[in-house]
């Protein structure tokens, strides 16, 4: 029903005589427009309401993310400049000479340096100064058990009684330590711990930390390249870097004294995860994001002050309470003037008078309708053959086309063919399901693709039949964009464990590609959705993270492990799971890698679960695990076979899924399958 259409039948409807052509009371001019009044004030209101809680919303929610890309990429970005350092040390930690040298001196203790030591020392000094020249280090130390220091790079600072105490502390520790930056003359620097472990002289002291090297390294001008704000093009607000030290904090400032300050517990310090809408220590409002910097007692912070962010939305809360309260006094002063008209006339004139107010009420109705046109979202209306009778500026403004040119066109001829025809397929959908229709569309507009959701729902007149369908459509190209920068930065984050464990034992790494191709076949055969299919292949690539703090003797050992040895390989799940809460791995992908030694009889470790609360994708792998390992040769067993594998499996029901099982035994009887048994069986385990 066209605009044209509705206008004729109001006006022959309102040309109608009363029938004993009497004048109306006064009184129900007076009703009738007090109530309309009311009415329209209400619903006035909430349309004003909700554009402008919608702005909010959309505003906020790309602070949101914007403040969550800078904070999370700082971090990583200290992330990795803090893993590189180590790297560097790790070279002269484990050279040989070294934990030869220092094997010896933890053997003299605080005792008197033997003749043949003190003659080394000249030599392991001067290796030590050119390897801290090379790396433009402060300075470098070896400290033994005492706190003594038997070697110390030249020009390095003289050790403080902190310094002595944490290093003594480090003998009981197997990984490198981070001590809190502190100022110097020159600026920042901070320090850090790293286990010199023993000489391989025997197997019974290859784990033992006989030394620890002590790394002085120069802070401020490093971090504050890394701090850079122009280097992130997402970046909004102020960066911040704080640390916490027994249960104090400081804010970190590299290059402008004082680099250490220290600040009050605002409550987003110490929580140092996602998106906050909080007060400052001055009591203002702000929006702050921050990300823990892993291994470390740093977080970044990246905060903006709400009353500026939101500027905007109070100039736009203003036009729309404003147009509103202007049409709200138009309408007052029309319904007067009417009322004041229709006093002491009669029928006739009233009627002619009631053919004007209806105007008058049109001309409003359409002033109304400009807050609506003012929202973000996209709103039209078509009739039956899809032609479109209404649509607000702002889908106008997306198509690229004059806002009076829309009437009569079809989506084919706004949006291009392909978009019409998904678009038509959800008319046919509303149309026959009598429901609203909700959908993603794509579509072309000059400037790129544009990612649409769309509701649409059928249009009814007062009689109840169909004649349009209403589309409200949302531009989220923005949050898709996002969530695949997220996406993108899982993958970046997942990369580098898996070059974490590659680096620390192949043979990690080669385990945990079998068990992602194993399943990868396996969750197709199970007939798994898409989704599921790829948690389950994130999962395999990280479920041996948490071996690489197992003890390499323990891992490789060539007889059978002691009780004591069993309980320090089970601790690889407690790992496991640390690391990938620092990685920011999602949580399904870490319960996962939890749970795939877990048994369905509750046999099974760390937590001891049952069938129930077992999920599928790690009942999954927890038998490609078990498979795979038990096609490895070990030095206290022989390797067995595939078959014998799904053998076991299938004599013990109480502990593996059947179903899962039986998808198995059938993939390994394709062509396919049996290729892949045959690489695995041939491999036996080596990478």
């Amino acid at each position: 029903m066209t605009d044209a259409s509705l206008k004729l039948e109001l006006n022959s409807f309102l040309s109608k005589e009363s029938p004993d052509d009497r004048g109306i009371s006064g009184n129900m001019p007076l009703k009738f427009a007090g109530v309309f009044l009311v009415v329209l004030a209400v619903f006035g209101y909430f349309i004003c309401d909700y554009a402008v809680e919608s702005r909010k919303k959309t505003m906020v929610g790309e602070l949101h993310k914007q403040l969550d890309v800078s904070a999370t990429g700082k971090a990583r970005v200290i992330e990795t400049w803090l893993a590189g350092t180590i790297r560097n040390t790790d070279r002269i930690a484990s050279n040989d000479l070294f934990q030869l040298f220092a094997t010896e001196i933890n053997l003299v203790g605080d005792g008197k340096l033997e003749s043949s030591l003190n003659a080394q020392l000249p030599y392991m000094q001067n290796a030590l100064t050119k390897f801290t020249d090379q790396n433009e280090l402060v300075g470098a130390y070896l400290i033994g058990k005492a706190g003594r220091a038997y070697l110390a790079s030249a020009n390095a600072p003289a050790l403080n009684d902190v310094q002595r105490a944490m290093a003594q502390e480090q003998y009981g520790k197997a990984d490198v330590t981070f001590l809190p930056f502190r100022e110097t003359g020159d600026g920042l620097v901070f320090d850090y711990l790293l286990p010199i472990r023993a000489a391989q002289t025997n197997p019974a002291s290859a784990n033992n930390v006989v030394g620890v090297l002590l790394i002085t390294v120069p802070a401020s001008e490093s971090l504050s390249g890394l701090l850079d704000t122009e280097s992130f093009s997402l970046q909004v607000g102020t960066t911040r870097l704080y640390q916490e030290i027994e249960g104090q904090f400081f804010q970190i400032t590299p290059l402008r004294p004082p680099f250490i300050a220290s600040q009050p517990d605002l409550g987003f310090i110490s929580g140092a995860t996602g998106f906050q809408e909080l007060q400052d220590s001055n009591g203002r409002d702000i929006f702050a994001s921050g990300a823990a910097v892993s291994g470390t007692n740093l977080a970044v912070f990246q905060l903006v002050n709400k009353a500026h962010a939101l500027t905007s939305l109070q100039n736009y809360a203003l036009f729309v309470y404003g147009l509103a309260i202007c049409i709200f006094i138009v309408v007052v002063t029309v319904l007067a003037t009417v009322w004041l008209m229709l006093k002491g006339q009669s029928a006739r004139a009233l009627a002619q008078q009631y053919k004007e107010f209806a105007s008058q009420i049109n001309v409003q109705r359409r002033l109304l309708g400009s807050i609506n046109n003012t929202i973000d979202e996209l709103i039209s209306l078509t009739d039956p053959e899809g032609r479109y009778i209404y649509a607000n500026p702002s889908l106008a403004r997306l198509a690229d086309f004059p806002l009076r040119s829309i009437p009569g066109k079809t989506d084919r001829d706004i949006f291009g063919d392909k978009a019409a025809h998904e678009l038509a397929e959800y008319d046919r959908k509303a149309i026959a399901t009598e429901q609203t229709v909700n959908a993603f569309v794509d579509i072309e507009t000059r400037e790129g693709v544009r990612t649409l959701r769309v509701a649409k729902s059928r249009f009814l007149n007062e009689e109840g039949a169909f004649i349009g369908i209403v589309t409200v459509c949302s531009d989220i190209t923005e949050f898709v964009e996002y969530q695949r920068r997220k996406e993108e930065m899982d993958r970046k984050s997942i990369n580098v464990l898996s070059q974490m464990l590659e680096a620390n034992d192949p043979y990690l790494s080669y385990h945990s590609a079998r068990m992602a191709q194993l399943t990868d076949y396996i969750s197709t055969e199970l007939g798994l959705p898409p989704e599921t299919r790829k948690l389950i292949h994130t999962s395999a690539h990280l479920s041996q993270i948490g071996k690489i703090s197992i003890p390499r003797e323990i891992r490789e050992k060539t007889s059978r492990l002691t009780e004591d040895e069993q309980k320090i390989m089970q601790g690889h799940v407690l790992t496991a799971e640390k690391i990938l809460i620092n990685a920011d791995v999602e949580k399904p992908v870490m319960e996962t890698v939890t749970q795939i030694n877990e048994r369905l009889d509750g046999s099974g470790y760390p937590n001891g679960l049952t069938a129930d609360d077992i999920k599928t994708p790690a009942r999954l792998l927890g038998m490609a695990d078990n498979l795979i390992a038990r096609i490895s040769p070990r030095s206290y067993r022989e390797s067995t076979t595939v078959d014998e594998a799904l053998r076991v499996f299938r004599e013990n029901p109480e502990k593996y899924d059947s179903e899962i099982v039986e998808a198995m035994v059938r993939f390994f009887e394709t062509e396919i399958g049996r290729d892949f048994k045959a690489s695995i069986e041939q491999n036996d385990g080596n990478a």
